[in-house]
């Protein structure tokens, strides 16, 4: 009697090991998404806006492309929570910053949209988003 007691708890927990589990792991794989075997940069850019949230955070910037048209494109980062720990929340971006250089991984669909990598400040502070070791690196450090 006891071994169809223990049937009622084991059967449902193994039904969502089974279903639940592979999808939640599918949405957090960015390479569906992104394409990773391949890093754009953006030169001399300016954000437009800096979302900190979850499940993703969102950086919107604009630069001119080289046909002189200005073009905005959005960048994916990790959860609110996941930046804050490696010291990149809050007012890492604000609207009217300048970065230099933005780089990451285009995504797959072709629209204006990556997984944002790395953003270089005008004073020279590297903001590694995602990857190893993200966090910011100071300018003559």
């Amino acid at each position: 009697m006891s071994v169809m007691k223990n049937y009622r708890f084991l059967v449902p927990l193994i039904f969502l090991g089974v279903f639940a589990i592979p999808s939640a792991t599918a949405h957090h794989s960015f390479v569906a998404y992104f394409d990773t075997t391949v890093e754009i940069e953006h030169h001399d850019v300016t954000v437009a806006s800096y979302t900190l949230v979850n499940p993703h955070s969102r950086l919107v910037y604009t630069f001119t492309d080289e046909n002189g048209n200005e073009v905005e494109w959005a960048g994916e980062l990790a959860s609110l929570n996941h930046l804050r720990r490696r010291g990149l929340g809050g007012e890492l971006f604000k609207p009217g910053d300048k970065l230099t250089v933005v780089t990451g991984s285009p995504t797959r669909s072709g629209s204006n949209f990556m997984r944002l990598t790395r953003a270089v400040f005008e004073n020279g502070d590297i903001a590694q988003v995602a990857g190893a070791n993200p966090g910011i690196t100071r300018a003559g450090e």
